[in-house]
C-alpha cells in the first residue's frame, strides 16, 4: 500500500484528521494502519473534506504584492489537511471482507495509506445472488464495482431523488433491468408514459407489460369511488351522500340478482342506476332517503350527480363492471406499467390506492394463507411520486404507500419512489424509505427536507449534492450498509425521459418553410 499521510491531532473512534504532501481527492477511500495491545488495526476510511494551507501566506496578509514575493520562497511549504470519516474496522476472513464498527479510537500519528483497489472490491462486490451492480466508485481512479443488496431495496425500501436531467430515468433503468434478470415483479405507476416506450428485456425478450387501467366501480370502496369522480376529500356532505347512495344501491342488487350480479347487468345501467338512486336521495319517502337525517341539501346532491356524468363522458371508457381487480393483470417476472398519462391526478390517485390497497391485503394472504392473487414478492416504483404521497396532500394513496412502507417488509411488498421535488414528498413517507438514491440536488429546502428524512445522510455529504454531475450519487441505507458517492452504470436499455428535442422540432418548421418558398419559387419561375 502506498502511504499518503499521517494522522495529526487528537482522534475518534469514527473520524480522524490527517496532513499530507500529495493529492489526494475528497470521496477517496483511505487506510489507516496502527498497532495497539489489541494487535494489529486496519481502519477503512473515506476522506470527507480537505484544505490547502501555506503557513507564509495568512489570511490576514497586508496587499498581492506581499503575497506573490512570499509565494516564490514558498511555493514548496503547501500542506493538505483533511478529515476522514472512519467506516469501520477491516475484518478479512480470506473469504470474505467486512467492516465492523470500532469500539476505541485510532493512534495519533498512525499511517494513512491509499485502499488498494482489491481490498475496495471485495468490500464492496457481490457477497451472494442478492447483490447487483448500480455503478463504479466516483472518486477512485481504477474501476471498483459498487454492488447493491437488491432484497434490502425492496424489503426495506427505496427513494430516488433528483433534479430534473440529473439521471433518475437511467437509475430506474438500472435497478429495474437488475431485478427482471433475477426474475423479479415490478409494478410501476407511470404518469408520463415514458416506461411504454422502453425496451427492456430478459434474454432478448421484452419485458413490458402494459396495462390499461380498466376500473370494476364494484370493487372499489366508496372513498375511492367518490375520489375517482371527483369528490374532494374534504365536501364531506357530497361524500355522505355518495356513500349511502353507493352502498344502498349494491345491496340492492345483491338482492335482485344474488351475488354473481354483476354478470347480469351492463355499466351503463348499473350507472343509470346509481344515478337514479342519488336523485331518489331527495325523497324521504323512498328506502334510500329514509337513510338521511335532516334535509338534504339540493346543492351538493346536484353537485354529487354532475360529477357522476362527467365521469361516464370523460371517462367512460375505463369503467367496466365486472372486470377482476387490476392488480390480476400483473405477471410475474416482467414490469407492470400502470398508465397514468392521460388521467388527471385524482383519477389517479383512486386508481392507484386501488392497486396498493389490493397489493398489501394479497401480500398478506400469500404469507398467512399460501392462496392469493399476488403469490410472489413485489416491488411498486411510484413516478412522480409527489403527487400521490405530496406533504400537503391527503389522498387515498398515501394512506397506503405509508401503510407499505410500515409493514410491506413482512409480506414481500416493497415501494420505490421516484421524485424530482423532495421538498414535496410527505416527511413521513421518505423517513421510511430505509435506503436512498440521491443525484444533483440544488434547491436548498430539497436538501433540508431530505437530511431531516435520513439519519444517515451527513452535512459532508449533503454538500456534495449541488456539484454532482448527471448520473452522479450519494447511496445510502441497507442495501450498502456505508454511504458511498457513486457513478450510475449507463443502462443499454434506458427508459425515456420526457424532454422534448425543442431544437430538432425548431429546425423541422424551418425546414417546412424553406420548402415551401422554393416551391413557391419554382412555381413562378415556370410561369
Amino acid at each position: 500500500m502506498k502511504q499518503i499521510g499521517v494522522c495529526i491531532g487528537s482522534t475518534k473512534p469514527n473520524r480522524i484528521s490527517f496532513i499530507t504532501d500529495g493529492i489526494v481527492r475528497i470521496g477517496q477511500f483511505v487506510v489507516l494502519h496502527y498497532r495497539d495491545e489489541d494487535g494489529e488495526k486496519r481502519l477503512l476510511g473515506m476522506i470527507q473534506s480537505l484544505e490547502r494551507n501555506n503557513p507564509y501566506l495568512p489570511e490576514d496578509i497586508k496587499s498581492r504584492q506581499q503575497a506573490e514575493s512570499l509565494k516564490k520562497f514558498s511555493e514548496k511549504e503547501n500542506a493538505i489537511r483533511g478529515e476522514v470519516h472512519i467506516l469501520g474496522e477491516i475484518v478479512d476472513t480470506g473469504d470474505e471482507v467486512f467492516l465492523q464498527i470500532p469500539r476505541t479510537p485510532p493512534l495519533p500519528a498512525s499511517a494513512v495509506y491509499e485502499a488498494e483497489p482489491e481490498l475496495l472490491k471485495k468490500v464492496f462486490g457481490a457477497k451472494s445472488k442478492r447483490f447487483v451492480r448500480i455503478g463504479r466508485l466516483l472518486s477512485e481512479r481504477e474501476e471498483v464495482p459498487v454492488y447493491i443488496d437488491i432484497e434490502q431495496v425492496v424489503l426495506r425500501h427505496l427513494a430516488v431523488l433528483a433534479v430534473t436531467g440529473a439521471g433518475k430515468s437511467n437509475t430506474v433503468s438500472v435497478l429495474l433491468k437488475n431485478i427482471v434478470n433475477l426474475g423479479g415483479t415490478v409494478a410501476v405507476f407511470d404518469f408520463h408514459g415514458e416506461y411504454a416506450k422502453t425496451r427492456l428485456t430478459r434474454n432478448g425478450r421484452s419485458v413490458i407489460n402494459h396495462i390499461t387501467p380498466l376500473i370494476n366501480p364494484a370493487s372499489l370502496k366508496p372513498r375511492e369511488f367518490a375520489s375517482f369522480i371527483g369528490i374532494k376529500p374534504n365536501a364531506t356532505v357530497q361524500f355522505r351522500y355518495f356513500r349511502i347512495a353507493f352502498e344502498h344501491l349494491i345491496e340492492e342488487l345483491k338482492g335482485e340478482k344474488g351475488d354473481d350480479w354483476q354478470s347480469h347487468i351492463k355499466t351503463d345501467i348499473f350507472l343509470s342506476r346509481l344515478k337514479e338512486t342519488i336523485e331518489a336521495l331527495s325523497d324521504p319517502e323512498s328506502d334510500v332517503g329514509q337513510k338521511i337525517k335532516g334535509k338534504v341539501r339540493d346543492d351538493s346532491l346536484f353537485e354529487v350527480l354532475n360529477k357522476l356524468e362527467d365521469l361516464e363522458t370523460e371517462l367512460g371508457h375505463i369503467i367496466k363492471l365486472g372486470v377482476p381487480p387490476l392488480i390480476e393483470n400483473i405477471k410475474p417476472g416482467m414490469v407492470n406499467v400502470f398508465d397514468f398519462s392521460e388521467l388527471d391526478e385524482e383519477v389517479a390517485d383512486a386508481i392507484a390506492s386501488n392497486i396498493l390497497r389490493w397489493a398489501l391485503e394479497e401480500r398478506k394472504k400469500a404469507v398467512r394463507q399460501g392462496s392469493s392473487r399476488l403469490p410472489f414478492p413485489l416491488m411498486i416504483v411510484i413516478e412522480e411520486a409527489h403527487i400521490l404521497a405530496g406533504e400537503k396532500r391527503n389522498t387515498e394513496s398515501k394512506y397506503y404507500i405509508a401503510r407499505i412502507a410500515r409493514e410491506g417488509r413482512k409480506f414481500g411488498l416493497g415501494i420505490t419512489v421516484v421524485t424530482q421535488r423532495p421538498k414535496g414528498l410527505d416527511k413521513e413517507i421518505l423517513s421510511q424509505m430505509n435506503n436512498m438514491i440521491i443525484l444533483k440536488l440544488v434547491e436548498p429546502e430539497d436538501q433540508k427536507h431530505v437530511q431531516r428524512a435520513s439519519e444517515s445522510l451527513s452535512q459532508e455529504l449533503m454538500d456534495y449534492l449541488p456539484g454532482l454531475n448527471p448520473g452522479e450519487a450519494i447511496i445510502i441505507g441497507n442495501m450498502t450498509k456505508i454511504p458511498l458517492l457513486v457513478k450510475i452504470d449507463r443502462a443499454a436499455e434506458k427508459i425515456e425521459g420526457n424532454d422534448i428535442d425543442v431544437i430538432g422540432q425548431w429546425e423541422e418548421i424551418l425546414s417546412s418553410e424553406k420548402s415551401r418558398a422554393d416551391d413557391v419559387f419554382s412555381k413562378l419561375e415556370n410561369l
